[in-house]
Parts: C-alpha cells; sequence; structure tokens
C-alpha cells in the first residue's frame, strides 16, 4: 500500500509541475511592463518568437542556454542565430499587447494565450487566447489591431490579471487550463 500510495503522490506532482511550468502568470514588472509569462519570467511559454516570425506556421520550443531579456520579461530561442536577430531589435519579435490576447485587447479586456494561435499582424508578433479567439481576430485584422493598439496603453496600466473570467473559473485555472500543444 506504501508503494502505491508514494507511486501516486510521485505522478500527481510531477503533473502539477508539467502544468505549473506551462501555466502563465500576468505580472507587472519594474519597468511598468503589464506582461503575460510564465512562473520563471519567460515570454511564450518558452517558444522561440523569432522563428514565430520567420516561419509563422510553426512554432519551435526554445531553449534556456539561448536566453535574452526584454522589457521585463525572459525570452528563450532554439539557436543562437535567433537569439542575435531578437537582440538586435527586441521590439520587432516580443509579442505585442504583453503577449496577451489580441482579440480579447481588441475588447478592452486581458486573457491568456495558447501559443499555437500566433499570428504576423502589422509586423508584430500577436497570441489568442484559443481557436475561436484567433477565428474572430481573422475576421478583421485590421480593425482589431487598430482596436487592441488603442487600448493597449489603458490595458498596460491595469493591474496585471485575467479580466473576463467565466462562472467557476480563477485566475489560477484559467492560466493553467491556456495551453495546447503546437499547431498540427
Amino acid at each position: 500500500m506504501n508503494k502505491r500510495f508514494f507511486s501516486i503522490s510521485v505522478a500527481i506532482i510531477m503533473a502539477v509541475s508539467v502544468t505549473n511550468s506551462y501555466a502563465q502568470n500576468p505580472i507587472k514588472t519594474a519597468e511598468g511592463n503589464n506582461l503575460n509569462v510564465d512562473a520563471n519570467g519567460v515570454m511564450a511559454q518558452g517558444y522561440d518568437v523569432v522563428e514565430m516570425h520567420l516561419h509563422p506556421d510553426q512554432t519551435i520550443k526554445g531553449d534556456a542556454q539561448f536566453q535574452s531579456s526584454y522589457a521585463g520579461a525572459k525570452y528563450y530561442f532554439s539557436t543562437e542565430a535567433n537569439k542575435q536577430l531578437f537582440d538586435t531589435d527586441p521590439a520587432k519579435y516580443a509579442p505585442a499587447f504583453g503577449g496577451y490576447c489580441a482579440i480579447a485587447a481588441a475588447q478592452h479586456n486581458l486573457r491568456p494565450v495558447q501559443v499555437w494561435t500566433h499570428t504576423i499582424a502589422n509586423g508584430q508578433l500577436v497570441f489568442n487566447h484559443n481557436a475561436r479567439a484567433l477565428g474572430l481576430w481573422q475576421k478583421n485584422v485590421r480593425k482589431n489591431f487598430k482596436s487592441a493598439t488603442k487600448n493597449w496603453p489603458t490595458l498596460n496600466n491595469n493591474a496585471p490579471s485575467y479580466n473576463i473570467l467565466k462562472p467557476g473559473e480563477t485566475q489560477e485555472t484559467l492560466a493553467a487550463s491556456s495551453y495546447e500543444s503546437e499547431k498540427k
């Protein structure tokens, strides 16, 4: 019995650790930026934002050995070359709207994202919460980008929290459940 209890306990701890490593954590940085990062302060859940620009149909996981910081967040890259590209112009590669859901920002809200929803709009990387949010964003990218850009200064000054929760959702459950695997 004790062996079985121990094995189950270890499995639960490992599952929680994996879930929490992908969980998003809205923060206000020392620089005053409102960012959607993971528990370690890493943007885009550790995915390579330069690769998302170079190959918009792919999501490539970054590696902590190729790491940069920008505007209060850490960024991981899959190669040294991508890190160097980012370091030459981080504003070009960093996600718009603090890494929060773009359609939510257009509607004056903050939501976590699923990295596979990334697209490039007006030369900037944007994420959305899920497939439905991505569909809403894509219905009128130009208008939505303009609205999100207009709303971002106010949202950036707000408290760092997801402000549209459904019944039964908490900040923690929403953030932890907003991870999906890469695009197929």
